[in-house]
C-alpha cells in the first residue's frame, strides 16, 4: 500500500491548493469591499440624522425660550451674545452626546463584531478526491483607536455647531416685543 507521487503530481497538488487560497483571497477581498462600502452609507446616514436631531433640538429649545430671549434682548443683550449663547448650548449638547457615543462605542465594539462579524473558514481540497482539515483564521476583532475617537469627537462639534448655527442666528434676530408677546 506504497503510494508514490512524482514531482509533477506534488506541483500540481501546489497549485490546485495556491488556486484555492486565492479564490478564497479574492473572496475576502470582495466581502471587505462590500462591507466597507455598506458602512460608509450607514456612517452618512447616521451624520444626517445627528444633524438634523440638533437642528431640531435647537429650535424646539430656541421656540420654549423666545420669553427668555426677549427678556435677555430687552435687557441689553446684543445679537452677538444671544446667538453665541444657543451656539454653545448647541456645541456642549454635541460634546456630551459624542463623549457618550464613543464610550460605548469602545466597549460595544469588540463584543459586536466578535458576534456580527463571520468567522473566515477554508477547505483545500488537493485533488483526486483528497480533501485537507478546514483551517480556521479566528474571527475578526474590531476596537476604537483613540486617532478615531477624536475624529468622531471633532466632527460631533463640527455638527453640533452647524445645526445650532441657524436656530442660534433666529433666536438672535428675535425683537423683544415679539417675544414678550409669545406664549
Amino acid at each position: 500500500e506504497l503510494t508514490v507521487v512524482t514531482g509533477q503530481q506534488r506541483l500540481q497538488q501546489l497549485e490546485a491548493v495556491r488556486a484555492n487560497y486565492e479564490t478564497a483571497l479574492a473572496n475576502a477581498e470582495s466581502t471587505l469591499a462590500q462591507t466597507q462600502s455598506t458602512a460608509i452609507q450607514v456612517t452618512i446616514v447616521a451624520v444626517a440624522a445627528a444633524s438634523l436631531i440638533v437642528l431640531f433640538l435647537m429650535l424646539y429649545t430656541v421656540r420654549e425660550r423666545t420669553r427668555e430671549i426677549g427678556t435677555l434682548k430687552a435687557i441689553g443683550f446684543s445679537n452677538w451674545i444671544v446667538m453665541k449663547q444657543f451656539m454653545l448650548e448647541g456645541v456642549l449638547l454635541s460634546l456630551a452626546a459624542s463623549i457618550v457615543g464613543i464610550a460605548l462605542a469602545s466597549f460595544a465594539a469588540p463584543t459586536l463584531s466578535g458576534l456580527l462579524l463571520p468567522t473566515v473558514t477554508q477547505q483545500v481540497n488537493l485533488g483526486r478526491g483528497v480533501t485537507a482539515a478546514t483551517a480556521s483564521t479566528g474571527t475578526v476583532s474590531i476596537t476604537l483607536t483613540p486617532e478615531l475617537a477624536m475624529m468622531a469627537l471633532g466632527a460631533s462639534v463640527l455638527l453640533g455647531a452647524l445645526g445650532s448655527l441657524y436656530p442660534a442666528w433666529r433666536a438672535a434676530r428675535t425683537r423683544p416685543a415679539e417675544a414678550m408677546r409669545y406664549e
